[in-house]
């Protein structure tokens, strides 16, 4: 019978300790995100199919354009070419706050990929939103 109160109160500590933890996380207003979010991404990934650098980090804070300068973009463009070939589309899928940033999750279709995983890292300044990292996943990128 101990046992049996242990355990139950050992539940509900947990749940306690869940629902605490929820509570602690914002709220994430989807719309307002995707409002800047989409357009921004979708200009990132036509840019990269043109190997447009300019207009590629025009939206780049200053640690992502030190990242990704443009003898990197062109490789980077270049790899995901030869593995994926080039953007077709997006949906979006999600996103997370993560301390400080925003993170948006895409997938993504490629003429040669019908699903790549798209990660755009959102920060805000100044009331502006930059993108301060991106990142690709499918399987063919990972071969």
């Amino acid at each position: 019978m101990r046992k049996d109160v242990v355990f139950v109160l050992v539940i509900l500590v947990a749940v306690a300790f869940g629902i605490y933890i929820f509570a602690q996380t914002p709220a994430v207003d989807v719309g307002k995100v995707r409002a800047y979010a989409d357009p921004i991404t979708e200009k990132i990934l036509l840019a990269m199919n043109e190997g447009n650098y300019t207009k590629f980090s025009e939206n780049m804070d200053p640690s992502m354009k030190r990242a990704m300068p443009e003898p990197v973009f062109q490789q980077t463009v270049a790899f995901i070419k030869s593995k994926v070939g080039n953007y077709v589309s997006k949906d979006f899928s999600k996103v997370e706050l993560q301390g400080n940033f925003t993170v948006v999750y895409y997938r993504a279709k490629y003429t040669d990929e019908g699903e790549v995983t798209v990660k755009v890292v959102f920060v805000e300044k100044g009331g502006d939103h930059y993108v301060s990292g991106l990142w690709f996943d499918s399987p063919k990128l990972r071969s």
